[in-house]
């Protein structure tokens, strides 16, 4: 399986962020990854439609989002990823920490009707276990090595077994999930995660760095993908 990385906007500086974009795409990076927040199921906000309708009016990014909040049952699941959609949103993941069952059967419809990778996230506390029984409907699954809401803390190395875990149930049950693993990221921890199967990377400021050259950020691109 290929290896693929998405840069996430979170640590942006706002101000600089349409220089980020631009040397990002100069740097060959496909996906943006957008982080939504409630202050509910994490103690943070971030980005709303408005945002993300501006960056893929402007680019030709592959858009990942992932969702970091408690959605209510009284709440048309259909109606609130219909505000974030556009034919570039190739990846929607909900934390299966905040879900309830309807909320994962409506998400799973949604992503087969639109032709959208689905995908699952856990928290570093979360037992593997917990993904089995949806493992073979899935499209990608994502492993938090940190703790979700904020950007910029340190790698939790312990994540790494729950990626070696998930490799040898995909294997044994021949499952077509990607394996994708999202904080801390740096030269370091991407090859450690790497050796231990991940797939998918997501990078904040390891990519999303104001001092960076193209050529610098083309190499650790680079890194990542090779």
């Amino acid at each position: 399986m290929k290896r693929e990385v998405a840069a996430s906007i979170l640590t942006a500086n706002f101000l600089e962020l349409k220089k980020d974009l631009n040397k990002l795409l100069e740097s060959n990076v496909k996906w943006i990854h957008y982080d939504v927040m409630d202050y509910n199921f994490v103690p943070n906000l971030s980005f709303g439609t408005k945002l993300l309708k501006d960056i893929t009016d402007n680019y030709d990014f592959n858009i990942d989002i992932h969702f970091m909040v408690r959605l209510d049952d009284k709440w048309s699941v259909e109606s609130y990823l219909n505000s974030f959609y556009s034919d570039k949103l190739k990846q929607i993941t909900f934390h299966i920490e905040s879900l309830t069952q309807k909320n994962i059967n409506d998400i799973r419809n949604y992503c087969k009707d639109h032709s959208i990778e689905f995908s699952l996230a856990i928290n570093p506390n979360t037992e593997v276990d917990i993904l089995c029984e949806y493992l073979p409907q899935l499209d990608n699954v994502l492993i938090m090595s940190v703790q979700p809401g904020f950007g910029g803390q340190t790698f939790i190395e312990n994540t790494l077994e729950k990626v070696k875990k998930l490799v040898n149930i995909r294997n044994k049950n021949n499952y077509k999930f990607r394996l994708q693993i999202d904080g801390g990221i740096n030269e370091l921890t991407c090859i450690k995660a790497k050796n231990a199967g991940v797939d998918f990377f997501v990078a904040g400021s390891f990519l999303v760095n104001d001092k960076l050259s193209i050529l610098e950020l083309k190499e650790r691109v680079e890194l990542i993908e090779n």
